[in-house]
């Protein structure tokens, strides 16, 4: 007597072929969204670093610092230390310096710095007091 009844359901080789397929595709799920993670962190690290540079140039030019050579300062903004590096160059015009402003995440753990996180070139004038 023959069977006529169909078997319902998978074999198992079916279930271990369709789990590694959700292995597989799984696995790339999880690192595509790591890279974005990271990527998103980097790219907050980079605007806070530029936002810094920006307030650090803005305040030398409300000061009117004329700064000889290069100088390191270390300050704390958005819970974090960071490591501000000035250097200037001068110029064909005596009035005018070119400022480079470095800035680095400070690592406290290990007491180092991470370097170039943001740096901004501009042009500094040198602003003649008149006198009355």
């Amino acid at each position: 007597m023959k069977n006529s009844l169909y078997q319902q359901g998978f074999t198992l080789l079916e279930v271990l072929v369709a789990l590694a397929i959700f292995a597989t595709a799984a696995i790339a799920i999880t690192q595509v969204s790591m890279q974005y993670t990271q990527a998103t962190s980097h790219a907050q690290l980079r605007t806070q670093a530029q936002i810094l540079a920006l307030n650090q140039a803005a305040l030398m030019q409300i000061n009117d610092v004329w700064l000889e050579g290069s100088q390191t300062e270390s300050i704390t903004a958005y819970d974090q230390a960071w490591q501000v590096v000035k250097t200037t160059e001068s110029t064909v015009s005596p009035n005018v310096r070119r400022v480079q402003i470095q800035i680095n995440l400070v690592n406290e753990s290990q007491a180092n710095s991470v370097e170039g996180i943001h740096t901004l070139q501009y042009f500094h004038r040198k602003v003649e007091s008149s006198r009355s």
